[in-house]
């Protein structure tokens, strides 16, 4: 594949994120801060912050850009440096980021 498609295929996220369990509002609330901002970029699909049926301690942030190229336009985003940066502190450890590809 060459770079060229790289950078304009769809691209998947899953990320799995692991609050702090003494501040789950606080989490919840700045990620879905990010999300309704992120929502406003042209290169966002969808973003949904959902909770796994069999791991209540965690949540997965599903997402969708038109393509790599709008993801890391995304990543240089204000509301997207900062919020990660506050939500530091309000995770028990950093988050598993999975980028995927559509078959």
């Amino acid at each position: 594949m060459s770079p060229q498609d790289e950078q304009t295929r769809p691209l998947f996220l899953v990320v799995t994120i692991k609050p702090r369990k003494d501040r789950l509002a606080e989490a919840e609330a700045q990620l879905q801060s990010m999300r309704r901002s992120t929502l406003t970029e042209p290169g966002c699909v969808f973003m949904h912050l959902v909770q796994p049926q069999d791991d209540p301690d965690s949540w997965v942030m599903l997402e969708m850009f038109r393509s790599r190229a709008a993801w890391d336009e995304h990543m240089q985003q204000p509301h997207t440096t900062e919020g990660n940066r506050i939500l530091e502190d309000l995770l028990r450890e950093p988050s598993d980021l999975r980028l995927l590809d559509e078959k």
